[in-house]
């Protein structure tokens, strides 16, 4: 028979089995505190990599407007000095701010990094090209806590953000922000744009439209809403978009001297063609009649602005940027006041913006000194007319200014229009082919690729 087993040779067994549970209890318990640990600090360090990239690109946008880019190209560790500009003022150390801003930064057990270039970011595959571009990378060792138990004493994060500037969608920003009629379309008019519409207006009416008119983009975005009669497409737009800031506040203007070249208002009243040289015009330029070519260059109209008469003006230029200024402390303020452009009855213009330089791209400029009231005390009104022939290649900036067009020929390659306020009352075709520029669209907008 056998003998049972004693009970104290079962003492302590209990106790020993209770011990060995506690290493796999406290590495699983280990496992998923540090694992939580760690996801949170991924988290947090995807932000940091976000913010520095984000922050990169849009210091440089907020500040240059060129269609070559050479500073902050590159790459820099955080806290690093740089060539470009001495910290923190440079673009890629602004996004190293960003990066501190959020808890990361190159010491310790943390390494912050950016990497900038131009063309397609090596780690966004699905961006095939980019006029600036900024890569952030954040790395931080994370001390393991309860799995050190298992040996595993330290763990690593790392995340990486890209940030490009690419061309903007649109080609057409009326930046009116409360009123009626912001653009406003009537008779049989047709805007036809293979790019897209931009309305900052919040009013219920910002966008109207009467008769039997068309209006036809890639995309119509508008911050309020519309009350268009005719065909529109898309149907519907857009509505109840975010709020755009001026798109090219980072344009800067140019330098106007204390001189004229012409001091008085210029006129062409010729049966033949009259070359214009680049320089200061004082009472502006006034086509009466004959042909008007404008040689490449800066034309500076101080006062008077640009204006044609009927059927025998015409207007020519390739390679031209016209900035409409004025000066009311001239002695002869009268010819120096301020005065739109009038391209006017069946005139002709045919004008490109130049596709290098400060300006590529920059056909007309007005002073940002004008506000909707500068014309006594009404907004000031440009005309660009002239009939199916006319056509302007280029952007075409009044953010002051009621723009009227009814004429731009299908020709055009290009046509970037930043007013206050647009009239459409013929016919007028937007394209958007910007071959001739070394970027593109001279617009861009930044957004995070990766």
């Amino acid at each position: 028979m056998r003998k049972k087993d004693s009970p104290k040779k079962h003492r302590g067994q209990a106790l020993i089995m209770v011990t060995l549970s506690l290493v796999p209890m406290f590495g699983l318990l280990g496992l998923a505190v540090d694992l939580g640990w760690m996801e949170f600090t991924k988290k947090s360090a995807q932000a940091a990599a976000d913010a520095a990239a984000l922050a990169a690109v849009l210091q440089y946008q907020s500040t240059n407007f060129s269609t070559t880019f050479t500073c902050g190209l590159g790459g820099i560790v955080c806290q690093a000095p740089t060539s470009c500009n001495p910290a923190p003022a440079s673009y890629l150390h602004s996004g190293c701010d960003y990066a501190q801003l959020n808890g990361f930064s190159s010491s310790g057990n943390q390494y912050v990094s950016l990497e900038a270039g131009v063309g397609a970011p090596p780690t966004a595959p699905g961006v095939v090209s980019s006029a600036y571009w900024v890569t952030a990378r954040v790395n931080q060792t994370v001390p393991q806590l309860f799995s050190a138990v298992l040996g595993n004493y330290t763990g690593r994060v790392a995340a990486r953000a890209t940030a490009a500037l690419n061309p903007a969608r649109d080609c057409i920003y009326v930046m009116d922000p409360a009123g009626s009629d912001a653009v406003h379309m009537n008779g049989s008019a047709s805007l036809v744009s293979s790019c897209g519409l931009y309305v900052n207006s919040n009013n219920p009416t910002a966008l109207t439209g009467d008769g039997t008119v068309n209006l036809s983009a890639s995309e119509i975005d508008i911050v309020g809403n519309y009350d268009f009669h005719g065909t529109l497409n898309p149907d519907p737009p857009s509505t109840n978009v975010a709020v755009m800031a001026d798109p090219l506040a980072n344009l800067p203007e140019p330098t106007v001297p204390a001189g004229c070249d012409q001091a008085n208002t210029y006129q062409v009243n010729t049966n033949g063609t009259v070359n214009l040289s680049p320089g200061v015009y004082c009472g502006g330029i006034y086509v009466k009649k004959g042909i008007a070519n404008f040689t490449p260059g800066l034309y500076i109209l101080k006062g008077g602005g640009l204006s044609t008469q009927d059927t025998n003006s015409i207007i020519t230029g390739a390679g031209v940027t016209i900035y409409n200024t004025y000066d009311p402390t001239s002695p002869k303020a009268w010819i120096n006041t301020y005065g739109p452009i009038n391209i006017v009855a069946n005139s002709r213009a045919t004008l490109s913006a130049p596709t290098s330089g400060t300006y590529a791209g920059v056909l007309l400029m007005e002073d940002r000194r004008l506000t909707p009231t500068s014309c006594g005390g009404s907004i000031c009104v440009d005309t660009f007319g002239g009939g199916s022939l006319s056509s302007f290649t280029g952007i075409i900036y009044g953010r002051s200014s009621l723009m009227n067009f009814y004429g731009n020929a299908a020709m055009s390659a290009y046509t970037i229009i930043v007013a206050y306020q647009l009239a459409m009352n013929g016919t007028t075709d937007i394209n958007n082919d910007y071959s001739s520029l070394p970027t593109g669209n001279p617009i861009k907008i930044t957004s995070l690729v990766e």
